[in-house]
């Protein structure tokens, strides 16, 4: 069972770094210093509001970047918990925090994908959901194992 858990973990990881570095969602994208955004969900607010003008695959870009960094994140809890034994839920956020903005300067500072502050932010979101799955389906089995217990 120990040795799933890793494994897990392991593709975890490896899918994290694979679709944060190496999946190129944008073809021939060359790297400027504009693409750095520091304001949170500006760019974000103007793809939502330019959606009606956007091609259905500009639309779909939009979606999965909005969603897919909340989804990329929410795993992480579950494996700090069950794996790392980490169960302080101030300690996982600050690491799923930390994780994402280490991602995003290392985007900056090899110019590869967009450092964005919204990514951090969304990222972050998905730590918080997936803490927030892993509480839900605790608290669901400890309370299956306390109703049935007699």
């Amino acid at each position: 069972m120990k040795a799933l858990k890793w494994f897990l973990s392991a593709l975890y990881f490896s899918l994290l770094t694979y679709i944060v570095f190496f999946a190129r969602r944008r073809e021939q994208l060359v790297w400027h210093d504009d693409f750095l955004n520091l304001v949170p969900f500006v760019h974000t607010i103007q793809g939502y509001h330019q959606l009606h003008y956007m091609p259905p695959r500009g639309q779909w870009d939009f979606f999965t970047n909005l969603f897919g960094n909340v989804v990329l994140f929410m795993p992480l809890p579950f494996i700090l918990i069950v794996l790392f034994r980490i169960t302080n839920k101030y300690t996982i956020i600050l690491l799923g925090a930390g994780l994402s903005i280490a991602i995003e300067l290392t985007q900056y500072i090899f110019q590869i994908g967009i450092p964005d502050i919204d990514d951090v932010l969304l990222n972050t979101g998905g730590v918080v959901a997936g803490l927030v799955c892993w509480l839900v389906i605790f608290r669901v089995k400890f309370l299956r194992r306390v109703m049935f217990a007699y």
